[in-house]
């Protein structure tokens, strides 16, 4: 049996490997009004990069087996990537901010990368209920990095005085919260049914 101390190790592994947690050390400096539009800007290109990664997830349902339950959850994972994905481009184009500048140095862009491409093979690899964890396990990570980015460019939109968008964005933040609560009540279950 897998206790709830194994799940949140495991989780935090791939918190860390997944390459989406911050690394502190530095504090937070206010932006410039130049610096406003650079933050919203670079904010709204991390988010659309991570959401358009993301939104093809449900395709290794193609090649890979999971129970019925997971693999709805991960189509809906899917649909809301490219919804949301499809809800920044829109507001990036409307306010003429580029989505091709994400603001990463090179060396971070690169790890990122190599942590992806590291993922994918893990999860090709893997079959049976060991693929099914650790598909759900990047789900976590990339959902809690995804909502929490998500209220970060809301808080940008806000700043803006863009409340309409502020206010979709936020809506999608919480959507991938709650598709997060989903993926480890997801987890558990699988858990139980394991030991």
């Amino acid at each position: 049996m897998i206790g709830r101390g194994r799940l949140c190790l495991d989780v935090l592994l791939f918190a860390t490997l997944a390459g989406g947690v911050a690394s502190g050390g530095c504090a937070a400096r206010p932006p410039s009004i130049s610096g406003a539009v650079t933050e919203r800007s670079e904010a709204l290109a991390l988010a659309w990069n991570v959401l358009s990664e993301n939104k093809d997830v449900a395709g290794i349902l193609a090649i890979k087996s999971v129970t019925p339950e997971t693999g709805t959850l991960i189509r809906e994972i899917a649909e809301a990537c490219r919804r949301t994905a499809g809800t920044i481009e829109r507001i990036a184009k409307a306010e003429g901010l580029p989505l091709d500048e994400d603001g990463l140095p090179v060396a971070e862009t690169r790890v990122r990368a190599s942590i992806r491409a590291r993922m994918t093979r893990e999860l090709l690899l893997a079959s049976g209920p060991a693929f099914e964890r650790s598909l759900l396990l990047t789900q976590v990570e990339a959902l809690g990095y995804a909502s929490n980015l998500l209220e970060e460019v809301a808080a940008q939109l806000r700043a803006a005085e863009r409340p309409g968008p502020a206010i979709d964005i936020e809506a999608e933040a919480t959507r991938f919260a709650e598709l997060r609560g989903r993926v480890i009540r997801r987890l558990r279950v699988e858990d139980a049914s394991a030991a």
